[in-house]
């Protein structure tokens, strides 16, 4: 309890005795006796708490006015003064941070109004948030607390606190900000420089704190060759004017190393999202091109998708790169309004960002958080889509009882039907199969039977491809018979309702081992899924988790499901789970696999789907969900050419 709280309670309830006073605040009598103290100490000179033995415990005030200021004054220091815990610690950050020199423990517990023993659990929460950025807490007897580390890790972290809104601190004042945006908003208006919607408060209040600190005679320091480095570059010639507008705005020159940090912040403020309308201001080095090359070639190793010849995604994840890694290289921040969405809405796409986002880690110094993540989350979603919107061309072999005229006229009709999925047609009768290479043939259409099997699908039609024909055909072609290409990837084996595993592990390693003793799964699968989930948690944030090995170690790709009955925490930010797909990915891949991937996903992300799945927990329910996706899934037909 603070002194001028316990004083008003005081005033209000004398005389009191201590026992009821103890009783009345949930304290001890010692406890009591230690504010009585403290109050006394607070007052010295125009007031003080007395004890009577017949009445208790009253006040007696020398100076009535003195006394009454002095409630005020500290009554509303009360009402602003930080309560909570997450408060208290912003305010310890920034007041630590801002100061160079040393303070003690008893000085932070008086301006906090609290114990020492409740600051000691305080600065625990400092000292986490200051790890973060490679900072630390210096603690020295008869000295104090004061924080050590570079200048600019200070910045960033005081900035990601005032971003954040940790507390309700004013440690950067409106009239500041008002000033910082003006001088940016003309300058980028003038340069039509643009500057991200989620990065520009973040801009501004980096911006701001520097000058702060420059105020307190606290700057960045800047090698030169690195000064030289940055100067070329557009977004040191856009902070070289911003500069000069707040040095005529407030009177504050920014040295050139200052101005290098500014530019350095401009140039982290970009995204996939915005990137496109200036790319003409991006150089992407072979030093980002070689880390795209590795994210591709992470992605196919762990989903066998094969993106790594996508020129478009190239081109969108480089230039998607060249900001981030500036952001990641100076712990820069940059929130993602989108998140929760794409977490859910583009599940495996989001998969694949966290799967390639350790290429990431290692090549700049710092992992992305899952802010980052979604932007380029939102570039495999991107491709995923094109994906299913590009037809796969398919070669097909036409087979009728006496080849030449009839076939001919066979392919006339295909090719003038199903032009956009076709690539290639061959031709023979059934006299010849036996000379036919395969190894370039997709489907086989015959207006004849076939005895014997042959190695792709037959589909037999008539001379004429009648309407049901020319359906069915063009179905086969998009591949999206729901049969086909729901059978490989599921089985009733590996679905598991109702478990009643308490946590993560349990639940996991239950499927683990229900997948090892009924499929073929490679000796180490249980090590692989257990460290690709250390690595990051496959959680989706709608009840759903999608554990995987970290690279393909099955011989086919299959799906173990598993439903609980309660849900268990999957990650660190206790993210609860009820259904789990733990899939296992096969060396080999092909378009039905794609397909299948692409409709999953869909699954996944359907709150309607998960809800009514975890609601029934049945085989059935599971495998109308499926079919209705995969219906859903096909693309309507192309009009038909007359």
């Amino acid at each position: 309890m603070r002194d001028a709280e316990f004083v008003r309670f005081i005033r209000q309830t004398k005389p009191i005795n201590p026992a009821d006073a103890a009783a009345r605040l949930h304290v001890s009598a010692r406890t009591i006796r230690t504010y009585v103290h403290r109050a006394n100490r607070a007052m010295e000179g125009f007031a003080r708490i007395t004890l009577s033995r017949e009445s208790g415990y009253a006040i007696v005030e020398q100076d009535s006015q003195r006394i009454e200021a002095w409630l005020s004054d500290a009554l509303r220091s009360v009402e602003t003064s930080p309560q909570t815990p997450q408060e208290r610690i912003a305010y310890l950050l920034n007041d630590l941070l801002m100061r160079t020199d040393w303070i003690t423990m008893d000085s932070l517990c008086d301006m906090l109004y609290i114990s020492r023993s409740t600051l000691t659990g305080d600065l625990k929460g400092v000292e986490r948030e200051l790890n973060r950025f490679d900072l630390s807490l210096l603690k020295r007897p008869h000295r104090g607390i004061r924080v050590e580390g570079e200048e600019m890790a200070r910045r960033v972290c005081l900035a990601n606190i005032a971003v954040e809104s940790m507390s309700g601190g004013d440690l950067v004042h409106g009239h500041l900000l008002a000033v910082v945006s003006r001088c940016v908003e003309n300058v980028a208006h003038a340069q039509r420089f643009q500057i991200v919607t989620t990065g520009y408060q973040s801009l501004l209040v980096h911006i701001a704190i520097a000058l702060l600190r420059i105020k307190e005679g606290c700057y960045v320091p800047m090698a030169s060759e690195h000064l030289e480095r940055l100067r070329p570059a557009r977004e040191y010639a856009v902070a070289q004017m911003i500069a000069e507008g707040i040095e005529r705005e407030i009177g504050i020159e920014l040295p050139q190393e200052e101005i290098g940090y500014m530019a350095i912040h401009l140039a982290g403020k970009q995204t996939l999202l915005d990137s496109q309308g200036d790319a003409q201001g991006i150089v992407i080095s072979d030093d980002v091109w070689g880390v795209v090359s590795r994210m591709l070639e992470c992605i196919w190793a762990a989903f066998r998708f094969d993106f790594r010849y996508d020129l478009e995604l190239r081109m969108n994840l480089a230039r998607h790169i060249v900001p981030l890694a500036v952001r990641l290289r100076y712990s820069m921040r940059l929130r993602n309004p989108m998140l929760p969405d794409i977490r859910i809405r583009y599940a495996l796409a989001f998969a694949m960002a966290q799967e390639a986002s350790h290429v990431l880690g290692a090549a700049y110094g710092s992992e992305p958080s899952d802010d980052e993540i979604g932007y380029i989350a939102l570039a495999f979603a991107l491709a995923l889509e094109r994906q299913k919107t590009e037809v796969s061309k398919k070669s097909i072999l036409m087979v009728c009882a006496s080849g030449a005229g009839s076939a001919r006229l066979l392919e006339f009709r295909c090719r003038r039907e199903f032009a956009d999925y076709i690539d290639t047609i061959a031709t023979c009768d059934v006299l010849n199969l036996d000379a036919v290479d395969f190894s370039g043939i997709d489907y086989v259409f015959t207006t004849v039977p076939i005895e014997r099997p042959l190695p792709v699908p037959v589909r037999e039609v008539s001379y004429f491809l009648d309407g049901q024909d020319i359906v069915d055909l063009r179905d086969l072609l998009r591949g999206d018979a729901v049969n086909e290409a729901l059978h490989p990837f599921f089985k009733k084996s590996l679905f598991f309702p109702h478990m009643s595993t308490g946590t993560k592990e349990e639940a996991l390693d239950y499927l683990i081992d229900r997948v090892a003793e009924r499929e073929p799964v490679h000796e180490d699968f249980r090590n692989l899924v257990w460290r690709r989930e250390r690595l990051v948690a496959t959680s989706f944030g709608n009840g759903v988790a999608m554990p995987h090995p970290l690279e393909p170690a099955a011989e086919t790709t299959i799906v173990c499901i598993g439903l609980l009955d309660e849900p268990v925490a999957w990650d660190d930010s206790g993210c609860d789970v009820r259904a789990i797909f733990l899939v296992a990915f096969a060396p080999d891949v092909d378009d039905s696999l794609k397909s299948f991937l692409s409709v999953f996903t869909d699954i996944l992300s359907s709150a309607r789907d998960i809800d009514l799945l975890v609601q029934h927990q049945s085989w059935k329910t599971f495998a109308d969900i499926v079919a209705s996706a995969f219906a859903s899934a096909r693309a309507p037909a192309p009009t038909e050419r007359r």
